[in-house]
């Protein structure tokens, strides 16, 4: 897989920790990143990054730990702070420990290293799950059936990673669009159309649009 497609994907879940990080890469080293990338309250944070040598996890499951290496600030090495105790200088030659390096709101920016072990997997449509409730299956058949799951994996396991482009490509394919006289078959008005809907219960109908993600009306044809 191209090194800018991981990158993308591994992007994707936006609660990466340096640690995690490290793990999803193949434990590649070194690699650089980024903490709070929308700038917060300041183009400051925009500015700087870290570059990753050595990582120690640690805790249960191994899910923690310390991350190590040097500050860069406009691109090059930078004093982490003016203070005479910041945590990176200029002229360390030796990494030194990275704050905040178990938490999240890390960004990984560029892998410089080669992989020890094999990176993580990023599954593809066509690629089977060996994992999970819907080990056997592809994505492709997830997302007809159960696309509510992907997004549960998405936010909750650091070690499911998917073409994100592709997967919405294919869950809007997946929606059915509804037009005024097409005949909804469940709930209250099941085998009344849309446009009756409208016309006597509009508030049901902007209830299913709110609740449904798969509720999707063509409301100008309505309004006609």
């Amino acid at each position: 897989m191209e090194k800018e497609k991981l990158i993308d994907d591994i992007n994707t879940k936006g609660s990466n920790s340096l640690i995690s990080i490290w793990y999803n890469i193949g434990r590649a080293l070194p690699f650089r990143a980024q903490r709070f990338p929308d700038g917060r309250v300041s183009d400051w944070y925009r500015n700087q990054f870290v570059e990753v040598h050595s990582v120690k996890p640690g805790g249960k499951g191994g899910i923690y730990g310390h991350a190590y290496g040097f500050y860069f600030r406009n691109g090059v090495r930078a004093n982490a702070s003016d203070r005479e105790s910041s945590w990176c200088k200029i002229d360390d030659t030796e990494p030194k420990e990275i704050p905040c390096g178990a938490c999240g709101s890390w960004v990984l920016l560029d892998i410089l290293g080669e992989p020890t072990q094999e990176h993580t997997k990023v599954y593809g449509l066509n690629d089977t799950l060996d994992f999970g409730k819907h080990k056997g299956k592809t994505l492709q058949e997830i997302i007809r059936d159960d696309f509510q799951w992907i997004k549960w994996a998405l936010d909750n396991s650091d070690h499911f990673h998917c073409d994100i482009d592709a997967v919405i490509e294919e869950r809007n394919k997946t929606i059915k669009r509804y037009y005024p006289d097409d005949v909804i078959t469940f709930g209250k008005y099941n085998g009344q159309t849309i446009r009756y809907i409208y016309e006597n219960d509009i508030n049901y109908l902007r209830w299913l649009m709110d609740k449904a993600e798969d509720f999707i009306i063509d409301i100008s044809e309505l309004r006609k």
